[in-house]
């Protein structure tokens, strides 16, 4: 349904609007009267021409449009359905008393829908000095659809000062129903009378070129001028220009092209070494030969690329596949490790190398030919090598030679780089674990994570103490552990102990996704447990608890305040340090593109020192049920905590998270006495973040608490900035904390 009232600011309520023409529709399919029933004009072939009605009356439509306000059901609305309309639009024509400067246009549309109605989708402005003709080009505006909020709502089009006797008004459907209760004109007479004017210039110098009928496209109604003279030569330099852009177009296709050739081979440029081969005579050691039947080197008697000397008789040391487990992580299938021949060759028959992979090593480096010692016998499957310089004596004890020091490194690599002939390494990237719970891989950012092996953790070790509580994510219980810290070295008396709601690949994936992360400032997965079904995630848990329950029994150290017996007071330092181990541990994960969802300060654990470790369990505590509220079908969300983005869109990237933080630094000099927005009703946090949806800023900010500096204050303010790309990073929030904060030491 769509509904639409209209008004103007100037020249009192009607501001100029001699009639309005809207088209008439029949189709009732609910005991609302949605139509314009006031209307004093006359009904013409389904049409309302030559008088004003409902909406000029000044009445705005409530939410719900099925509900009695006290003039009957649907009062102050006016309801179009699209299956009447073939264009697929409604077109309503607002006639003015005289010429007049347009800035604006304001739509009070309706948006329950629930029923069916929803705000136009896209919007169309014309205007015209006599009513005939409508020039120019039409303003288009198109509206992103809201399926959160059901409330009606004042959609604003910016007009930029266009001039008109006539609006044309075209208000495409985007649901079965379209509803507008008023529609407001920000309009400035003008003294002249420009329609005479404007239509004996038309007829002179102008083709009118309509839409043909039924035309259910969006295209615009134009004008063309007449050619006038030296148009010839703005066509010529648009076709230079045109040729020039194909022109730069087919050089970036090309280099394009090239270089993403050059990056699947992995050679050096194309234009520094043509022949794809790169050779370097200092650390050029190695060459590897089959051997033939007789047990000797077979030597290629044309010269290698680095050498033009005749070839000699090779040297020989045997050389069989690897074994060695110090080169099986790091060379794989393609290498082998090198042993003299007093080895021992009872260990059975090495396998040879496929064609392919001696290829790659011998294109990698083709050494210099020199005179050698005697040939060795081998056997017919192993394979012999000949070295530019003398082999290294290998003492008893150390059998196996450390291949780094003989395959050869390009100059102008750093030492440690390793060259691969492989396809590009994205190709072979995991896609990210799905994550059930708040600490997840970032929106739009590669999952360059590692997902480390897990410790099994015997379930004697753990001893239940409290069973925190259960969410959609699964179960959390405190733990006191026994013997544990000869499993794991520096486990503490106390641990978390954490479910999921099923055992499948996914949550053992998320598992080993969080043990992989290591950092001081971030609580550590410990293990788990495969004796409960499902298997149990062990983590840790400081002794102190949550920082919002450790901060609610404190005060703040001032001179003007006495702690009582039972209350601890905490400096401005004191507090300050905890936030900026925060902002570290937020750092760390941001360096590896990792968001927390859920970031407050229940969700941050203390341990002696002051030492604070984020975490991830507060969302089944029953202690902050209330702080969680769901948002149109999904899990329920820390609202007061979050961005507008992941309100509204549920978007979470690690500026999302700075802005939690903010929050939470908030949290933390207000020693957590009230949550955020302590007055506002969810709904109404709700509406104030759809303030910055709409481009706007919020209504309602945090205040400033009483124990922060304006800077730190500034800081918050930055982090709660409409646009993402204006949140500073964590590293520049942990950097900016630790200089202000610069020589605190616990204790003091």
């Amino acid at each position: 349904m769509f509904l639409l009232k209209f008004r103007t600011l100037t020249n009192g309520w009607y501001g100029g609007v001699v009639n309005y023409q809207i088209p008439e529709d029949t189709t009732r399919e609910t005991e609302e009267d949605l139509s314009d029933i006031s209307y004093d004009g006359e009904h013409l072939g389904g049409l309302l021409v030559g008088g004003l009605g409902r909406l000029v009356d000044g009445e705005v439509g409530g939410d719900n449009f099925r509900l009695d306000i006290g003039y009957g059901r649907g009062n102050g609305w006016v309801a179009w359905n699209n299956e009447s309309f073939p264009n697929k639009y409604v077109e309503l024509i607002f006639e003015f008393d005289q010429v007049r400067n347009f800035s604006a246009v304001h739509i009070f549309t309706n948006n329950f829908f629930s029923k069916n109605v929803q705000v136009f989708s896209k919007a169309r402005v014309f205007f015209s000095f006599g009513g005939r003709f409508y020039n120019g080009r039409p303003f288009s505006y198109s509206y992103m659809p809201d399926t959160v909020l059901e409330n009606a709502r004042n959609v604003s089009i910016n007009l930029h000062q266009r001039e008109g006797r006539f609006v044309k008004l075209h208000l495409y459907f985007a649901a079965k129903w379209i509803m507008v209760s008023e529609v407001v004109f920000d309009s400035v007479p003008l003294g002249e009378n420009y329609t005479l004017e404007t239509e004996a210039n038309m007829s002179e110098d102008e083709i009118i070129v309509n839409s043909g009928d039924g035309d259910t496209s969006w295209d615009t109604f134009e004008t063309i001028a007449a050619p006038n003279e030296g148009q010839g030569y703005v066509e010529v330099v648009i076709g230079v220009l045109t040729a020039i852009m194909l022109l730069l177009l087919i050089v970036f296709v090309v280099i394009l092209v090239l270089s993403r050739r050059q990056k699947l081979q992995g050679s050096p440029t194309i234009l520094r070494n043509p022949f794809g081969v790169t050779i370097n005579m200092k650390d050029l050691l190695m060459n590897l030969a089959p051997v033939n039947s007789n047990g000797m080197v077979h030597v290629s008697s044309h010269p290698t690329p680095a050498s033009q000397d005749p070839p000699s008789d090779p040297p020989s040391l045997t050389f069989e596949q690897y074994r060695s487990p110090l080169v099986n992580s790091y060379y794989g299938p393609n290498y082998a490790t090198l042993r003299t021949n007093t080895a021992s060759n009872s260990e059975g028959m090495p396998s040879i190398p496929d064609e392919t992979e001696r290829n790659e090593v011998v294109d990698e480096a083709a050494p210099k030919t020199p005179t050698s010692p005697p040939v060795a016998t081998g056997s017919f499957s192993s394979l012999q090598f000949r070295s530019l310089q003398t082999t290294p004596v290998v003492g008893p004890r150390s059998q196996v030679i450390n291949l780094s020091n003989y395959f050869p490194r390009v100059a102008s690599d750093p030492p440690s780089r390793k060259r691969y002939h492989t396809a590009p390494r994205e190709k072979h990237r995991l896609p990210p674990p799905v994550i059930t719970w708040n600490i997840a891989p970032s929106m739009g950012h590669t999952y360059k994570c590692r997902e480390a092996e897990l410790v099994p953790i015997p379930r004697y070790c753990l001893r239940m103490v409290e069973k925190v509580g259960t969410c959609h994510a699964g179960e959390v219980i405190l733990c006191e552990a026994e013997g544990l810290e000869d499993i794991v070295p520096g486990a503490g008396r106390m641990v978390a102990v954490r479910t999921t709601g099923v055992n499948t690949s996914d949550a053992l994936r998320e598992v080993r996704f969080l043990a992989g992360l290591s950092d001081s400032n971030v609580v550590r997965v410990l293990g788990v447990c495969t004796a409960e079904q499902p298997p149990w995630t062990i983590m840790e848990y400081p002794e102190m608890g949550d920082l919002a329950h450790y901060l609610q029994y404190r005060v703040p150290k001032t001179a003007s305040i006495r702690p009582a017996a039972n209350l601890q007071a905490l400096s401005f330092g004191c507090l300050l340090y905890m936030a900026t181990q925060v902002a570290s541990g937020m750092k760390y994960l941001e360096s590896k593109s990792i968001v927390h969802k859920d970031l407050a300060a229940r969700n941050c654990l203390v341990g002696r020192g002051y030492v604070v470790k984020l975490a991830d369990i507060a969302v089944c505590s029953g202690l902050y049920r209330k702080d969680y509220s769901e948002i149109g079908g999904r899990p329920p969300a820390p609202i007061r905590w979050l961005p507008w983005e992941s309100i509204l869109l549920d978007r979470y990237t690690c500026s999302s998270s700075a802005w939690s933080y903010a929050v939470t630094l908030w949290e933390i000099l207000s020693l957590a006495r009230e949550k955020p927005f302590q007055h506002l009703s969810n709904e109404q946090v709700i509406q104030n973040a759809e303030h910055m949806y709409y481009g706007g800023e919020l209504q309602v900010l945090l205040p400033k608490p009483t124990l922060c500096p304006i800077e730190i204050y500034d800081l918050m303010c930055e982090c709660w900035k409409r646009d993402e790309s204006l949140r500073p990073s964590f590293k520049e929030i942990y950097m900016f904390l630790k200089h202000k904060n610069m020589g605190y030491r616990p204790g003091d």
